[in-house]
């Protein structure tokens, strides 16, 4: 036999992004009457997001799953279609099993990944897998309902309620801000598949690791917990206030990666204020607070708010949270050209200075030539 010409490798971006972009016309405009082609359609598209995500290192990994406007986000689209919510119950089930390995995949050892699972309303979804809605026929649960799971049926379907319990798991590894907001939810469903679920060993197994996780985590928030009940708003008011904080974060980096600095300025100074109120009661939401304050501190020079800038860089270089050497090189740069904006000459220069010492050939934009030439930096 012989060789025959064959076409460059497709790498495994183009190829997630030929599929990202089947789904997306899949949910924005089905394009077919018939829900079984339909349903199967979804079901091979959330099996091959599963493959290709498994198969990546933690880099990639991380790339795919944030692509677009989020992997996760489409995935609960692609299972809430109404074609996949008035199907029979067993394509219901197997669409549901796709997408829960789909979930699980995009989170395990995927920090970037279980950082959307609020975004996505991943946690909504396992809610509807684990509970039995044959009762429901009709799409009338409001959002003020979907938590209610004290008084709800647990879905008697074993290998489901496992998965469910399994991506859980997944989403609450190494994230203790999701591990907090699953003990909120899922306790009662918890406690009740203990019981239903009895015989089952592997399933045992990981309520006593999800029982033993949520014990430890609520623990270790005991101040944050007296601090919301206290407030008596609640751990529900809690994390909406985490939510929108999340998403006005994404709001502000979109418009500081299109140079509207105010409106990026703005959109970090109300998630700082969503969650500020809480930051001195928990050590989970410090990743939150660097993140804003690194990128504020970047939109307000920008927006010639110097004196914002220097406030911000300076609590981050002063604090222990930002280990990240580039991070903190970028910190030292901008806050010593806002320095300088200011007519501080001296401090800027030194600060300009720790910044060559960590970046000894980084490449100095233009501004920055000017800047060494003004205060005389060899």
């Amino acid at each position: 036999m012989t060789d025959t010409a064959q076409s460059p490798p497709t790498s495994h971006l183009d190829l997630y992004n030929k599929i990202y972009t089947e789904a997306l016309r899949i949910v924005a405009a089905p394009g077919t009457k018939d829900d079984d082609k339909l349903n199967q359609k979804i079901t091979i598209i959330l099996d091959t997001i599963t493959k290709l995500i498994f198969g990546s290192d933690a880099s990639m990994k991380a790339k795919l799953v944030l692509h677009g406007a989020g992997t996760l986000e489409l995935i609960i689209e692609l299972v809430q279609m109404p074609s996949v919510c008035k199907s029979d119950d067993k394509t219901l089930k197997g669409i549901q099993m796709s997408a829960l390995k789909a979930v699980k995949t995009c989170v395990l050892r995927n920090p970037a990944g279980r950082s959307r699972c609020r975004s996505a309303q991943v946690y909504k979804f396992l809610g509807k897998v684990l509970l039995d809605d044959d009762d429901d026929d009709d799409d009338d649960d409001d959002d003020d309902d979907d938590d209610d799971t004290t008084n709800s049926k647990l879905s008697t379907n074993a290998l489901l309620t496992e998965e469910a319990f399994t991506t859980l798991a997944a989403t609450c590894l190494g994230d203790d801000l999701n591990a907090l907001e699953a003990s909120t939810i899922f306790k009662p469903l918890i406690k009740k598949a203990k019981e239903n679920f009895s015989n089952v060993t592997s399933m045992q197994q990981k309520i006593l690791y999800l029982e033993t996780l949520f014990a430890a985590v609520e623990k270790e928030q005991e101040r944050l917990l007296q601090k919301v009940k206290k407030d008596g708003h609640g751990m529900d008011s809690f994390f909406k206030n985490v939510v929108e904080c999340e998403s006005n974060i994404r709001t502000g980096y979109s418009h500081l990666q299109d140079a509207k600095y105010n409106m990026s300025f703005k959109h970090y100074n109300h998630a700082m204020n969503l969650i500020l109120a809480y930051s001195e009661y928990t050590s989970l939401l410090d990743p939150l607070m660097l993140e804003i304050r690194t990128r504020r501190a970047h939109a307000a020079f920008e927006a010639a708010k110097y004196e914002e800038c220097v406030q911000d860089a300076c609590i981050l270089l002063q604090g222990k949270d930002v280990r990240s050497e580039e991070t903190r090189a970028n910190l030292l740069k901008v806050k010593g050209k806002a320095l300088i904006k200011m007519g501080c000459h001296d401090e800027g220069r030194e600060t300009l200075a720790k910044w060559k010492i960590l970046c000894p050939q980084g490449d100095d934009d233009e501004e920055i030539e000017t800047l060494h030439q003004n205060v005389n930096i060899s």
